[in-house]
Formats: C-alpha cells, sequence, structure tokens
C-alpha cells in the first residue's frame, strides 16, 4: 500500500488552542462498532460508563483495510475487569480498549495524554458525552508522546524483534514512532498537531531535508509494513541522530 495523503494537518489558534476534530466514524464501521458496545455493554453489567472512540477511525482519517480501533472506556467507581474485544465482523482487526476512571481523568497528570487526544480527536459512541467537558485540546508539552522516549524505544526495539515473531507488527510500531517523533519536534514552531502519518511525513521531511528518503521510506514501511531487518535497521541508524538530538534540546 502507497502512502497516501490522508489525514490533516491541524492549526492551532494564536493561544495554541485546536479545534476539536472527533465526528462520527463512516458508517461502514456501524456494524463492528455495535457489536463490540454490545460486548462492553455485557461485560460492564450494570455499571456508568461511556465508550469514545479515538484515533484515525475518529478522525475520518482511517484506510479501512489497515485500520486499528482505539476504545477508551471512561468509567465511575472501582476498576472494571477488562475485557479482550474482538470484532466478529473483522476477527483480524487489531482493538486497543483502554479503561480509564472518569474523576481521574478530568484531574490527574498520569492521564494529560488521553485528556488532551480524547478532547482533541475523540468521539462519544455510547453513554453520556463526556468529552465535550474536558480541557480545550491546548499544544504543549504533552504532545511530545514519542518523542520523549526516543532513547528508549530506539534501544529496545531490537528486543523486541528477538521476542516477538510478528516482525510486520514491530515495523509498523517503530516506523510509527519515527515518523511521529520528527513530527512532534516541530509542533511548537509550526504551532499544529497531527498524529497522520502523511501530513506528519511532510512536515518531517521539511524540517529534515537530509534525510528526506529515509523519512519517507519510514512513513510508507508504517503503513505497509515488511519483516525485513536490515532494511529497519538503516532506517534506525540515519533517523536515530536527529531524533536523539532534537530529544536532547526539548529537554527530556
Amino acid at each position: 500500500m502507497p502512502l497516501l495523503p490522508i489525514g490533516q494537518l491541524v492549526k492551532a489558534d494564536s493561544k495554541g488552542v485546536l479545534p476539536r476534530i472527533g465526528r462520527s466514524p463512516d458508517p461502514s464501521w456501524s456494524t463492528t462498532l455495535n457489536d463490540l458496545t454490545k460486548q462492553l455493554r455485557t461485560a460492564m453489567k450494570d455499571r456508568n460508563f461511556s465508550i469514545a472512540l479515538r484515533g484515525s477511525v475518529a478522525r475520518g482519517a482511517s484506510i479501512n483495510e489497515a485500520a486499528d480501533l482505539d476504545l477508551v472506556i471512561l468509567y465511575d467507581g472501582r476498576p472494571p475487569m477488562a475485557v479482550s474485544l474482538q470484532s466478529n465482523v473483522s476477527p483480524q482487526l487489531s482493538i486497543e480498549a483502554s479503561y480509564v476512571p472518569l474523576k481521574e481523568l478530568e484531574t490527574h497528570d498520569t492521564w494529560i495524554w488521553m485528556r488532551f487526544m480524547l478532547a482533541h480527536n475523540g468521539h462519544t459512541i455510547h453513554g453520556p458525552d463526556l468529552l465535550s467537558a474536558l480541557p480545550e485540546p491546548r499544544i504543549g508539552p504533552h504532545c511530545y508522546a514519542h518523542l520523549r522516549n526516543a532513547d528508549r524505544w530506539l534501544q529496545e526495539w531490537r528486543s523486541f524483534w528477538e521476542q516477538d515473531e510478528d516482525h510486520h507488527a514491530i515495523c509498523e510500531w517503530l516506523m510509527k514512532r519515527i515518523v511521529r517523533s520528527l513530527f512532534e519536534s516541530q509542533i511548537t514552531r509550526i504551532n499544529a498537531f497531527s498524529r497522520d502519518i502523511y501530513p506528519c511525513c511532510q512536515v518531517a521531511m521539511d524540517a529534515f531535508p537530509e534525510s528526506r528518503k529515509a523519512i519517507k521510506r519510514a512513513a510508507e514501511l508504517a503503513v505497509e509494513p515488511i519483516a525485513n531487518h536490515s532494511v529497519i535497521a538503516d532506517i534506525v541508524r540515519e533517523l536515530s541522530g536527529p531524533l536523539l538530538t532534537k530529544q536532547s534540546e526539548l529537554g527530556m
């Protein structure tokens, strides 16, 4: 799958406030989302909870055959038992479910990234809409989700490769982190935000022209991963320098 011009670079206002861009998912997701909601309602029983969708599907930037689903279950009271979700419509669909205590989401620094992401691009698909009450999404240090730990994951990927046979998944995970981290290093300068690979790639290539070819290849592998260790290692080798330099400059 080639790198398609999908996604958007979202500009913040003069105070660094981003618009809320979460939206109803494409109707093609309805059957899957209804099925997963039913599974969660059965598991949560009489609990008060909401289900929020975030990620590319909630931003209207998903490629259906490559998309995964990011669900956030917001709940009151004691922690619920985590449920292993699987789509009966698309059994191979990757589903990430995060269980977040509502009171902590609103106030605790542990959830500052989730609070920001839900406010910026989350959309409620079940239960009370709790997202509109979250603080306005604002450009700040919390936007450096991957860059702040670049030194760690640039080392860890090799161990993951040796321990896990799903090398395609490791490639996708690593390439997304690389492209998004290079973009994150430019967020304050351009006063804009994105999680979509294409606009992140464009900004990164403009900021690091000497590494344009490697950045574009990393973005391509983020959407069409491979299991070729030498190709992946070459990209990591070339882009580690810019990443670690920017991590250091930003004091992370």
